[in-house]
């Protein structure tokens, strides 16, 4: 995409989308179908919110549960109350928005991280997702969730349709097998003929696979943050529908400096942890730019009639494209996996006007987002799978929809996510010490936010 494609009226408005305040998440967005049903607990609070409370979590997704979590077992924390603030219904953020992978994306992104900081540290990057995503599993085996959030290992299929990324992610993968040695073998790369015969792509210039697992990321945070709530009465709340507005700070309570404000009344806090992905810059506005929304769609389709089930997920490159006379923009990745009991085909990725990535709102869902997501699967990505049972020739017409939404992911210029101690310089509240950050994770959460609080000291 060359920047001077752009007209300046058009990067001006992107400029001002970017460091714009993302507010709070939207009280109606659309419905994914990860939150089909709702869970028991979804609209949990108190009849009146506490006084006080020693830590203040803001978001219920899965990094506000792994902060959570880590609190309520750390010996440190014991007898301190935790506090959970969510703005709408139960981890109806980005957590039970995305595709539901539990796949590191540091092998393909090995190149880039080695050469942005090193070998060393691109070398800890990949062993780091490599332990979070066990970790998950671990956590979800041990706390018996594994079956309920359907945890099960696939084989997955990264597709490339031109030769140039597919070289690129070829030596990534190259140099990330000689620095970690034990990780040869773990990804097989094959040609264009071989993904065409065994795969049934079309305009691939070749393929990754390599064995992961997918899961139903919804069940697994609220059944787990249910059982939390379970073994730490005294300790643990939860307030839904208690979107925290403001913070301020009162210097003369040193021991609970935080005024946290909602619809609900306040609440002061000893220290607060910010997990609210995208919507970061709201109540942390000196970082707004260099943490942004970004705004993609994603979709349940049934598959077509030869399709059966298959134990595969995929990942599906495309070369990122602007169009100056539309404005739009092919994000350059498509994704996809199939629930195991229903057959249903989770897919997702966008084709949709440049101002409209830059959005926090998901109640809205680009009307080009959604043709392009129905055309996808039997005009452009598969061979086979979609031919007509009658006719016996392939489909040319859109699949099958049950439901399309859209979620707010959170977007770092340098790919990088941000993490740790918040400063005074940044939180404009004068307490060393006091706010903690996790966000910016670039729609790859899930191989990089469990261990983060683990590695961390309070």
């Amino acid at each position: 995409m060359a920047e001077n494609q752009i007209p300046h009226e058009l990067l001006a408005k992107l400029a001002g989308q970017i460091i714009q305040d993302p507010g709070i998440p939207v009280a109606a967005p659309t419905v994914s179908a990860w939150q089909e049903p709702a869970h028991p607990i979804a609209t949990i609070q108190s009849d009146k919110l506490p006084q006080r409370t020693d830590f203040a979590i803001i978001g219920s997704g899965i990094t506000g549960t792994s902060v959570a979590k880590t609190l309520l077992e750390n010996e440190l924390a014991r007898d301190k109350t935790i506090t959970m603030f969510e703005a709408r219904s139960l981890t109806t953020g980005a957590t039970s928005r995305n595709g539901g992978f539990l796949l590191s994306h540091a092998p393909p992104f090995f190149k880039s991280y080695a050469e942005a900081l090193g070998i060393d540290a691109a070398r800890d990057i990949a062993l780091f997702c490599d332990r979070t995503l066990e970790s998950i599993v671990d956590m979800a085996k041990a706390e018996n969730l594994d079956k309920a959030s359907q945890i099960r290992d696939v084989t997955t299929i990264a597709s490339f349709e031109h030769q140039e990324g597919f070289a690129e992610v070829t030596e990534s993968i190259r140099m990330y097998e000689e620095a970690i040695p034990e990780a040869k073998g773990k990804y097989t790369i094959i040609d264009k003929d071989t993904a065409e015969k065994e795969y049934h792509l079309r305009k691939s210039s070749g393929a990754l696979v390599v064995q992961s697992r997918v899961f139903w990321p919804y069940r697994l945070v609220t059944n787990l943050l249910q059982r939390l709530l379970q073994l730490y009465p005294e300790q643990f709340a939860i307030e839904t529908q208690t979107p925290v507005i403001s913070i301020t700070i009162d210097e003369a309570d040193t021991e609970y400096p935080y005024i946290l404000t909602t619809p609900r009344g306040t609440v002061r806090a000893a220290k607060v942890f910010h997990c609210t992905s995208g919507f970061t810059g709201h109540l942390l506005p000196k970082l707004r730019g260099a943490i942004f929304p970004c705004r993609l769609s994603m979709t349940t389709q049934k598959p077509g009639p030869q399709w059966g089930n298959r134990p595969n997920s995929w990942l599906f490159h495309t070369k990122q494209s602007y169009d100056p006379n539309t404005t739009l923009v092919e994000q350059g990745l498509y994704w996809m996996q199939q629930n195991a009991e229903t057959g249903d085909l989770f897919v997702g990725g966008d084709l949709q006007r440049l101002d409209d990535f830059l959005s926090s709102d998901d109640s809205v869902i680009s009307a080009d987002s959604a043709r392009n997501l129905t055309d996808l699967l039997p005009k452009r990505l598969f061979k086979e799978g979609w031919t007509n049972p009658i006719t016996n020739t392939t489909m040319t017409s859109a699949t099958a929809l049950h439901r399309i939404w859209s979620g707010i992911l959170s977007m770092t210029a340098d790919q990088v996510p941000i993490v740790g101690s918040v400063p005074t310089s940044i939180s404009g509240r004068n307490v060393e010490g006091g706010e903690w950050i996790a966000a910016g994770f670039n729609g790859y959460g899930m191989s990089q936010f469990w261990w983060t609080w683990i590695c961390h000291e309070y």
